[in-house]
């Protein structure tokens, strides 16, 4: 909201404060109303603050604590609403507004009562996307905030409680409502129209667009003449009744329409974000369905070097790297061998391994149909979004939300999987999460894995303190096996120890741990819970270092 409008906003309180008022009311999570009592009435007017950037406003409205006492159907409050409610009780003291800042701060007396409160200042920043409302305690220390801003975002100044309050930077720009013909002339001779609002203070790109629109000239017409004669003719107008010179331009908005209308742009970009993640979550759904349906091949071929082991096991021995055989079909074959096993133990892996082969096929089969449909109705969902009214906008979001219900994952750090026997299964996707997985995340005698030989997840089941069955040990060792570099390997090693058995060496750098007490399982790896076959453990391990 621009300077000069904020003040003509503000200027009917003047002369009137202090004023008793009713118990704040709000719509939704950015809207406040405060209900102003008349003298010996119980009806008056309103003071609206809406903070949502961009395009914040306040507005003194005609309907006091009557009518917003009758309203029903307003969302669960925020912390800081129910802070202000709390606390900023008093009577309205005072409004004030330094120059045209976009700031006005309200101040509240003390109330008495069986539990007193002493008096706070509301402080309501209308500074476009920077919009906030601040609480502050006699001494200016801020006591709450809407959207707290940390030093890392904005290097001026820190917005959260407990520390002094500091406003937003002046600017050092004319005010239009002091300056005579002369000081205007000389401030605007030469500049562009556009760039009024950059040497007159309380001005915006609103307000530059109503002049322009006010005295027939471009945005980018350079003020000298008869048009720096009109400009300033007019800007004199304008800082007397800023919202009356709108309203002939044409610029004054329904506030309640604008409101509306940000809720409904706030609605579209959810639906719009909800439908994009719908379609990427889809897309790599489909492209894992896709890998199985085309690794299932593999299975004959496994299959047939299977029953060729043993056909002719003198061929294999147990020891043999590799095996030359001749195939059913004449033509000689090379067999890589596992030498720990003779050749009833490599075509039993064979086997095995071509069994499951064959069932993650079969579900990719029964699975496609279901993927398939769900990505025609996120592609659905998304086009012509800016077509549909508020009701439909709704209908679609819900049906959206519906059609991803089934793999949806709680909030917090990593990912989250369903594991055998209703163990939570966690698996971290980066160095930090790793860490937020392995110290936040999970307890002492929670199960923690971890590829081995390889960076890649922290992987911990929650076990709640039960004995965590085998088939979930394995389970949780193909995530941490395929959200790793290894997920292209067949036969991968991964590590696994209580959590209580890993620690953080003093100066590593995120992610990196040590532990102690593992075992160790080779697995097929695996990225989603439909994936899960066993394979022996091996033998316990002396210590390790991972990342």
């Amino acid at each position: 909201m621009e300077g000069l409008l904020l003040a003509e906003a503000v200027r009917p309180l003047e002369g009137r404060l202090p004023l008793d008022r009713g118990p704040w009311r709000f719509p939704d999570e950015r809207t406040a109303v405060l209900p102003l009592l008349g003298p010996g009435s119980g009806t008056g007017e309103a003071l609206w603050i809406f903070s949502r950037p961009p395009s914040p406003w306040l507005a003194l409205r005609p309907g006091g604590a009557a009518e917003l006492a009758s309203s029903k159907g307003a969302p669960a409050r925020t912390s800081f609403q129910e802070q202000l409610a709390a606390r900023a009780v008093g009577r309205l003291e005072a409004v004030r507004q330094r120059g045209l800042d976009r700031v006005v701060e309200l101040a509240f007396g003390a109330a008495g009562g069986f539990v007193p409160h002493a008096p706070v200042t509301l402080v309501v920043e209308l500074t476009g996307r920077n919009a906030n409302l601040v609480l502050l305690d006699p001494q200016r220390t801020i006591l709450g905030v809407e959207r707290v801003i940390l030093e890392e975002r904005n290097r001026y100044r820190e917005l959260k409680p407990g520390i002094p309050y500091r406003p937003p930077p002046p600017y050092d720009k004319l005010d239009p409502r002091e300056a005579g013909a002369d000081a205007l002339t000389r401030t605007l001779e030469g500049q562009r129209l556009s760039r009024v609002r950059s040497v007159l203070d309380g001005v915006g790109p609103q307000l530059t667009a109503a002049l322009a629109a006010g005295c027939d000239l471009q945005p980018d017409t350079r003020l000298e003449g008869d048009a720096l004669a009109r400009v300033v003719d007019a800007v004199r107008e304008l800082a007397a009744s800023p919202a009356a010179w709108l309203e002939r331009a044409g610029g004054v908005p329904d506030l309640q329409a604008q409101r509306r209308s940000d809720r409904r742009q706030r609605d579209v970009r959810q639906l719009e974000s909800a439908c994009r993640h719908r379609l990427e979550v889809t897309g790599k759904r489909l492209q894992d369905i896709d890998r199985a349906l085309s690794r299932a091949e593999e299975a004959g071929r496994l299959r047939e070097e299977a029953d060729l082991l043993m056909a002719y096991p003198q061929k294999a021995p147990q020891g043999a790297a590799r095996a030359r055989l001749t195939g059913f079909d004449g033509h000689l074959r090379t067999l890589d061998l596992d030498p720990r096993q003779d050749a009833f133990g490599n075509a039993r892996k064979r086997y095995d391994r071509a069994r499951r082969l064959e069932r993650r096929a079969e579900r990719a089969r029964r699975e496609r149909p279901t993927a398939e449909a769900e990505l025609r109705a996120a592609e659905e969902a998304l086009a012509g979004v800016h077509e549909l009214d508020d009701a439909a906008l709704r209908e679609r979001a819900a049906a959206l939300t519906s059609a991803g219900q089934r793999h949806a994952r709680p909030a917090g750090p990593g990912v989250r999987f369903a594991g055998p026997h209703g163990f939570e299964v966690v698996v971290g996707r980066n160095a930090r999460e790793n860490d937020a997985v392995t110290f936040r995340v999970a307890r002492s005698r929670d199960l923690w894995l971890h590829v081995q030989g390889f960076t890649g997840a922290h992987v911990v089941v929650r076990s709640g303190g039960k004995e965590v069955p085998f088939d979930t040990v394995l389970f949780a060792a193909r995530l941490a096996a395929g959200f790793s570099p290894a997920r292209h390997s067949d036969n991968v090693a991964v590590d696994y120890t209580l959590r209580k058995n890993v620690w953080k060496v003093k100066g590593q750098p995120p992610g990196a741990v040590r532990f102690s007490q593992q075992k160790t399982v080779y697995v097929t790896p695996a990225r989603d819970d439909a994936a899960a076959a066993g394979e022996k453990e091996a033998s316990a391990g002396d210590g390790g270092e991972r990342r």
